[in-house]
Parts: C-alpha cells; structure tokens; sequence
C-alpha cells in the first residue's frame, strides 16, 4: 500500500468511513505502536507532559469510543512512520463535544474556485470535469482529481501562455506537456505553455509548488520574483510568497542551480539540501534539511518546526482565508514545533499551539485575535 493510498485510508477512519475489514487494519497499527508513545525522542520532557494533558482532556470528552490518530511532526512520509514507528504519537479519541470559547466560533478551510486564464484572455472556472479548448483548438482535459493535464497539447510555432490561479484552501496540480507534474499549493499562481517549443522550458511562479521534471536535455526554468531555479530532471519544492521575507528551494532528488535575482553566483544544491534567499538583506543560505518537513503540505498536513507565530499563521491565513491580529508584538515571535490535519477547522491546531505554549486565540468571525494567557 503506498503512502497516498494510506493517508486517504486513515482520512476515512477519521470520518468513519472505512469498511469493518479497514478498521481492523487501522487498529492493527495503533495496537502494534501504542507501546512506543511514551517514548518520543523529538518532544522535549516538559512538552510531552503537556501535550499528554491535552490528550487525556481531549479522552475526557468522549462520546463514541473510536480510536483516532494524530500525527507530530515527523508524519509527513506517513507509510513509512507506521512501519518503523518514530516520531507518531496516538491516543483514544471520539468526536469532542462542543468546548466554551475557542470552539463555538471556528474558521473551516476555504473553499474558493482555482481559475484557468487562457492565452486569448478567457478566464475557466475549475468547478467541473471538462475539456477546455484554448486558441487554435489546443486541447486542455480536467478531471475530477483536481488535475490541469497538457499532456495531449501538440507543438507549434507559437508559443501560448496559459496562467491558474489557486485560490486560498486549495491546491491543484498542472501536468505540463512535455510530462512534467507541477503541485501548487494554496494562494499561488503558474504561468507556462501550453506546449513547450525552443531550446528551454521555462514557467513563472508566484507561491509555493512542487515540481517533479520530466528528464529531458532542455533545460527547465523556473522563474520567480527573487530567484530563478535551473534543472534537468529532479523533484523540488520551491517556496516564494510576495508577503515572505524569504523564498526557498528544497531538493528532494537529483540537482538543481538556484541564484537570486540580485545574485550573479549560481549554487548548486544535492537532495536534502535547501537554498534560502532572504529578501531584505539578499543573503544566502544554505543547510541540510529533512526534505519531507517542506513537503508535508502535500500530504494534507500542517507541520511546522522551531517555526515563529506569525509565520505560522501567515499559512493559516492562506488556507484559511482568515485575518490575524496581535495583543502586542512579542507573540509573533514565539517559536512553535507540532503537526495537524490540514483538512480539520483552524480551532484543532490553534487548541494545540494553546496547550503547549502562553497564547490563547479569540475566534470572531474569520478574524483571530493573538493573546497572553
């Protein structure tokens, strides 16, 4: 079983979906792991006691006797973690009852519409399963899964730019036509041909995508506002918000050169390396990292480590589509290290930053307000 087919299993365990034969397997794991939980290498002492008060509060509520999951921070490759059991910590948990405050008012993930710009200008709602004809009669198929394929798009002379836009809450992924996946996260926006032509392949990005190129002997560029990214065939995750201080690379495999816009030095990265440009001071930095901790946002999960306040919930606006307001400065620089679903409400993982640090969150509307304890 792969590491999707995983994820969406233990989704629908979570949502009581599953087959009787499914929940066997579910608690199988849970069973062959539950041992292991007292024994987290990556939570600090202190914090695990807290997190286990949190636990056994949420236990405390239960309605139906199920067992549920939650993943910390080392869940992103999620089939490998249940075979070597590291860095997952489980308990007894049913649907919690409603709780006083934070509960009562939540904020669910946004829902808007990804957008599909033709080179004539058109605009195409991605709201259905369609084949969409651009100029010329190029063809352009989207399915069901949330998938832009290009595959089937014939060369010509000129070359036609398409542009999706991914709203807040959404994802979408672009297969481009020479085979090459592009996975864009929430708030981002690809601009590409609809079939490649000439010595280079080269897109534009504004946010956060993974791309996985297909090998070819023409090169494959991507264009950001700071930094341009360089590649023959390799999977990366490359990060460039306009609101961000800083814009990143992260290598998964092969090899990619990355230079800033301001920089004329090219840096050639190897898998587990991450290239990162900071804005303000045009500095570069470069550090080994676990790929998998830049990725998570693909596998439905919020992970975040050593990770400021303010930064974590710049991300939960962008999913959300929520705003943020602070009772002074000093809490946007509090530093957080947890995991959650990204498909459950905002309150789930602000009632975690809440347990396990001096914040609380006021829930008014789509607006959240930052406070001391």
């Amino acid at each position: 079983m792969g590491t999707k087919e995983i994820y969406d299993l233990l989704k629908r365990y979570r949502e009581h979906q599953c087959t009787p034969e499914e929940e066997e397997q579910v608690m199988r794991w849970y069973d062959q792991f539950n041992d292991d939980v007292e024994n987290l290498p990556e939570i600090p002492e202190g914090k695990l006691a807290q997190l286990w008060y949190f636990i056994h509060r949420r236990i405390s509520n239960i309605t139906q006797k199920r067992r549920v999951l939650v993943f910390s921070r080392y869940a992103a490759v999620i089939a490998i973690l249940f075979i070597v059991g590291a860095g997952v910590f489980y308990f007894n948990e049913t649907r919690k009852q409603e709780q006083p405050g934070l509960a009562k008012q939540d904020i669910l993930p946004a829902r808007g519409i990804a957008v599909l710009r033709l080179s004539d200008g058109r605009e195409v709602p991605l709201d259905k399963v369609s084949v969409i004809w651009d100029k010329e009669g190029a063809m352009i198929k989207n399915d069901s899964l949330q998938i832009l394929d290009y595959t089937l798009a014939e060369k010509r002379l000129e070359l036609l730019y398409n542009t999706i836009t991914v709203p807040a809450g959404g994802e979408y992924r672009v297969l481009l036509s020479d085979g090459s996946s592009v996975r864009l996260n929430s708030c981002s926006a690809l601009t590409y041909p609809v079939a490649f032509a000439g010595d280079v392949r080269e897109v534009k990005l504004t946010g956060e995508a993974y791309f996985d190129v297909a090998k070819s002997d023409k090169p494959f560029i991507v264009n950001t506002a700071n930094i341009d990214v360089r590649v023959l065939g390799t999977s990366f995750n490359l990060f460039d918000y306009m609101a961000d201080h800083e814009a990143s690379v992260t290598l998964v495999a092969g090899k990619v050169s990355v230079r800033g816009r301001d920089e004329q030095k090219e840096f050639n990265i190897t898998p587990g390396m991450r290239f990162e440009y900071n804005k303000e001071n045009k500095q570069v930095k470069l550090e080994e990292v676990e790929p998998e901790l830049y990725i998570s946002w693909m596998l439905g999960i919020f992970k975040f480590e050593d990770m400021r306040l303010e930064d974590i919930m710049v991300k939960l606006n962008r999913w959300y589509d929520c705003s943020v307001a602070y009772e002074d400065s000093t809490l946007q620089n509090l530093r957080f290290t947890g995991a959650a679903e990204k498909d459950r409400s905002a309150s789930y993982l602000l009632e975690l930053i809440e347990t396990i640090t001096d914040v609380k969150f006021e829930i008014n509307g789509k607006n959240i307000l930052v406070e001391h304890k």
